[in-house]
């Protein structure tokens, strides 16, 4: 044990001297940059359009899943950052190729394969068709020469040297059949693309928090409170740091490790307090904008002290009161219809503008079902649909 015995020498705190190296905590930050990168891509699920799973850490830093044509493919992403804000990435740091001088001989070519570009270009050789695209994502800025050289293959042109390099030693680069199609190569280096500037992966966290907000607005049109957005943001990084270290059985079915490795729209509902059950009552409906409905009644009728079977049934109204409006808005003279979906407007102005109880609202339901508008000039129109109507109703307002 340590005496504490004084030695003379004047005493130093432990902030006053830098460590013997800051490697551990720079590769923190950077694994950290790859979290945020796959996160704000699994944002784009909240679309409901052809994204549908992001995979963390599996077969390369995240990997998003579309849905195309009946079919799936895969775009394949690696991040790559630096602290340094002003650095290019050059074209030994991407391919492993030199400006000059470059050869072409064996020791040269597994260089290639093995550089940043080499290990994304290999999901074109491995899973052919259905690698959509290969990206390398980047918080800086690439040199001239790696932009030029990426057009170039995009474009199927190749007149550099560079170029050439790769365009024609590329069965030797990744050990393939000598017989495959030219057109094959440039149709998979093609694929290859860069995404430089990316800000929200950098080291100040309020970038990626303002950038998930408006991700969360722009494909679901939900607006978040700021204390709202930092929650989310901070449960979606800590959901992709789960799925990246989830370890990964060998037996493992596909529907298994896309729950292990992937997040999908069960993920991102959880993460905006969202239920399933209310989600997949509204995709039956009408409503084109289903996550934000879902959020708008979820809330409220939490706020209103429903439980969430009974939040689900509410749902399950509105969407019944959207497809009754749609069949039956032809048949109702055109004067009665908009009576009615004015007192409904009413009723549901009344009840949120009273503190917006469960209670308050079965009693204005049944209230409102006694009128003559409604008891016999649209008998159709029951106490569930009325319901339903006033969601509706709810859920058109606070969405303006």
């Amino acid at each position: 044990m340590h005496s504490g015995r004084r030695t003379g020498r004047p005493m130093t705190m432990i902030h006053e001297l830098p460590p013997r190296e800051t490697s551990g905590r720079e590769m923190i930050a950077r694994v950290n940059m790859q979290f945020k990168a796959a996160a704000f891509a699994a944002l784009k699920i909240l679309d409901n359009s052809e994204v549908d799973r992001v995979y963390c850490d599996y077969h390369d830093d995240f990997v998003v899943r579309k849905k195309v044509s009946g079919g799936v493919v895969y775009d394949f992403y690696q991040v790559k950052t630096k602290g340094k804000r002003n650095h290019l990435w050059t074209l030994a740091e991407i391919f492993a190729l030199k400006k000059r001088g470059q050869k072409a001989d064996a020791e040269s070519l597994k260089a290639i394969a093995d550089s940043f570009a080499g290990r994304l270009l290999v999901h074109t050789v491995n899973f052919g068709d259905v690698c959509g695209k290969v990206t390398l994502l980047t918080n800086i800025q690439f040199h001239d020469d790696v932009e030029s050289l990426v057009k170039e293959l995009q474009n199927c042109i190749i007149t550099s040297s560079s170029g050439k390099i790769i365009a024609d030693n590329f069965v030797n680069i990744f050990k393939l059949d000598s017989t495959l199609d030219k057109n094959v190569v440039l149709a998979w280096l093609k694929k290859l693309e860069l995404e430089p500037g990316v800000q929200y992966i950098g080291s100040e966290p309020d970038d990626f928090v303002a950038a998930a907000r408006a991700a969360i607005f722009k494909y679901s049109e939900i607006d978040l409170t700021h204390q709202e957005i930092n929650e989310i943001a901070e449960s979606l990084v800590s959901l992709v740091h789960r799925k990246s270290f989830a370890k990964v059985l060998t037996e493992s079915t596909p529907y298994e490790l896309d729950d292990i490795v992937g997040v999908g729209i069960d993920d991102m509902l959880s993460i905006l307090s969202i239920s399933r059950d209310v989600y997949q009552a509204l995709l039956l409906g009408e409503d084109g904008s289903v996550i934000k409905s879902a959020s708008i009644i979820q809330r409220k009728m939490k706020a209103a002290g429903a439980s969430d079977s009974m939040i689900e049934y509410c749902s399950q109204q509105k969407v019944k009161w959207d497809l009754w409006l749609r069949n039956e808005r032809h048949l109702i003279p055109e004067f009665d219809l908009n009576f009615i979906l004015d007192r409904i407007q009413q009723v549901q102005t009344e009840w949120m503008s009273s503190g917006g109880s469960m209670s308050d609202l079965q009693g204005r339901i049944q209230a409102l079902r006694s009128e003559s508008l409604f008891s016999e000039k649209t008998p159709s129109l029951t106490q569930e649909l009325v319901l339903g109507g006033i969601l509706a109703s709810m859920v058109r307002r606070k969405a303006q």
